[in-house]
C-alpha cells in the first residue's frame, strides 16, 4: 500500500473514531444508553465512580489487545491500535471540553430518537473504521477467545458478553435504559451493514484472476484464511483455469479488496451472503 492509500485509510479511521466518540459522549453517556462493548462498562462505572469513559476505554482495550496477542497471535495492526487510542483520547477530550450533549428525560421528549441517532452515528462511525480494515477492539476480542477455547461462535460470545454488560446496565439505571440500549445496539449493527454493504455476517468469494497463486498466497498468509481451489473454464474462450473459493467474514472483505487491486486490477470476483458457515475459524459443527 503506497503513502496516499495509506493516508487515506488514517483520514477515513479518524473520522470513523471521531464520528463513534460523538455517538458515545452527544448520546449514549447523557442517557445511560448501554450500547454493550467496553463503552457500555465504561459508562456504568462512570456513573458509579466518576471514572473518565475513554481513559477506562483505553485501558480495557489495551488489556484485550494484549490478551489476543497472547492467546491467539492476532495481527490487529497498528491501524487497530491507533483507532482505540484515537477513540477514547476523543471522548474523553469532548467531556473535557463539554461538547454538546442531548439529554432525554422519557420517550416522550425525545429518549427512543436519542437512542436511535445514537446507534446510527456509531454505526456510522464503526463502519468506517472496519471499512478500512481495522477495528476499534472491544468485546469482539473475548468472543474470539470465547471461540477458540470453549467452542462459542462469535456471535454467541458476543451476545454473551453484552447480555451481561446490559444486566448491570439495569441494576445501575433501570430497566428502561436498558430497552435504549438493546435499541441502540441494533440501530448500530444496522448502519455498520449499511456502511460495508451487506446484511450478513459472513460472505464467501468466488475469484478468477490470471495471478491467483499471488492472491491465493496472500490470502493465506496476510488474511489466515482457507482457500478451495476450483476446476474452472471460460464460457466464451474455453480457456482453463483456477477459480478460489474463500470464506471470510464482513470485516474482511476490505482486505481481500485491496489484495485483488495490488495483484491484479483486472480480476473477476463475485460476492455472496452466508445464511451459516460451520467448521474452523466459524462455527463449531455440533448435533
Amino acid at each position: 500500500m503506497n503513502a496516499r492509500e495509506q493516508g487515506v485509510d488514517y483520514v477515513l479511521i479518524t473520522a470513523g473514531s471521531f464520528l463513534t466518540a460523538v455517538a458515545v459522549v452527544s448520546f449514549m453517556l447523557p442517557n445511560g444508553i448501554i450500547a454493550g462493548g467496553v463503552s457500555g462498562l465504561a459508562i456504568i462505572l462512570n456513573s458509579l465512580f466518576g471514572w473518565w469513559v475513554g481513559a477506562q476505554m483505553l485501558a480495557y482495550n489495551l488489556f484485550l489487545f494484549l490478551l489476543a496477542f497472547s492467546l491467539l497471535g492476532l495481527g490487529f495492526g497498528v491501524k487497530s491500535i491507533y483507532s482505540s487510542v484515537a477513540l477514547s483520547i476523543m471522548i474523553d477530550l469532548m467531556n473535557f471540553l463539554e461538547f454538546p450533549a442531548f439529554k432525554a428525560t422519557s420517550v416522550s421528549d425525545g429518549g427512543l430518537l436519542v437512542a436511535i441517532y445514537g446507534g446510527a452515528l456509531a454505526g456510522l462511525g464503526m463502519g468506517l473504521v472496519m471499512w478500512r480494515g481495522a477495528s476499534t477492539g472491544g468485546t469482539d476480542i473475548i468472543a474470539m477467545i470465547l471461540n477458540k477455547y470453549m467452542g462459542i461462535s462469535t456471535g454467541s460470545g458476543l451476545l454473551l458478553t453484552d447480555t451481561i454488560i446490559a444486566l448491570l446496565a439495569v441494576l445501575v439505571f433501570g430497566p428502561l435504559a436498558a430497552m435504549y440500549g438493546i435499541i441502540t445496539i441494533f440501530v448500530t449493527s444496522k448502519a455498520i451493514d449499511g456502511v460495508l454493504e451487506g446484511a450478513g455476517n459472513t460472505r464467501t468469494a468466488f475469484i478468477v484472476s490470471k495471478s491467483f497463486v499471488r492472491i491465493k498466497e496472500r490470502i493465506l498468509d496476510e488474511m489466515d484464511r482457507g482457500v478451495t481451489m476450483l476446476n474452472a473454464f471460460g464460457g466464451y474462450t474455453g480457456e482453463g483455469r483456477p477459480l478460489i473459493m474463500v470464506a471470510l467474514r464482513r470485516r474482511e472483505i476490505p482486505q481481500l479488496r485491496r489484495i485483488l487491486k495490488d495483484e491484479d486490477p483486472q480480476s473477476f470476483m463475485v460476492m455472496v451472503n452466508n445464511s451459516e458457515i460451520f467448521g474452523e475459524g466459524f462455527k463449531r459443527v455440533t448435533s
